[in-house]
């Protein structure tokens, strides 16, 4: 495994590890318990959104979870303004941190109300997008082969832009930004010459982004927990079957 880089909420690396894998690790992002608003009591709404909209709106905002939190964990939100302009998830108050406060909720007039009681608790991806950590996607590594002959003019086809001319010869700058796309195998093709070959690795290029509930190393290391804990669960049936 080898880093390719790395931002507050988001990692990309290079690993060799088979697709079937990565691709339950992938899908058990939404295993794993995260906090958010999963009621919403409007008591008054003066704003031009119908209260349906300003919930959903709500129930989406990203709020830190702790570890200490857990299936019993209730969390309680108040927003209460009547001010004129825009309104935003960083007004709320409570016991839970709003990770981005700077989403906008609604607008008010002159004179206009908006109040409103949240309650969060802890869920998981799988029953609703809301309780989502982030995402996971993937693609194969893969080994480029340019013969001498090619043509030098395939380097304008790549979409890319990853194919450079060097010493008379066509070389590839950055195997991993190759997306199997084929564009320059094809037009070598028109051309009557078979000079690229382009073939998967066993490694893959995984990206992993948090919304921010969870930071980019947590949501990790808990996908591959709640997978192996069902894993064992799964082991421990199996071998009771007689």
């Amino acid at each position: 495994m080898r880093l390719i880089n790395k931002k507050n909420n988001q990692i990309k690396f290079v690993a060799e590890v088979s697709e079937s894998l990565a691709n339950a690790v992938r899908r058990y992002l939404n295993h794993i318990p995260i906090l958010a608003v999963d009621e919403v009591d409007i008591i008054r709404n003066d704003s031009p959104l119908y209260d349906e909209t300003i919930a959903h709106r709500i129930g989406l905002v990203p709020l830190k979870t702790e570890k200490s939190m857990d299936d019993k964990t209730v969390v309680k939100l108040k927003l209460k303004v009547k001010k004129e302009g825009m309104i935003y998830s960083g007004d709320f108050s409570g016991n839970a941190e709003i990770v981005y406060g700077e989403i906008p909720i609604t607008s008010l007039n002159k004179g206009q109300e908006l109040e409103i009681l949240a309650t969060a608790k802890v869920g998981t991806g799988n029953k609703h997008a809301k309780f989502s950590p982030g995402l996971m996607f993937y693609r194969n590594i893969v080994d480029v082969k340019i013969n001498k002959d090619c043509p030098k003019e395939i380097v304008d086809f790549c979409p890319q832009k990853i194919l450079k001319e060097k010493d008379g010869k066509v070389i590839i700058e950055d195997s991993l930004k190759c997306d199997m796309c084929e564009v320059c195998v094809e037009a070598c093709k028109k051309q009557g010459k078979d000079a690229i070959e382009i073939s998967p690795t066993k490694e893959l290029k995984i990206s992993l982004e948090s919304f921010g509930q969870l930071s980019v190393e947590e949501v990790f290391k808990n996908s591959i927990g709640a997978l192996k804990k069902d894993l064992n669960e799964v082991s421990k049936k199996i071998g009771k079957i007689k």
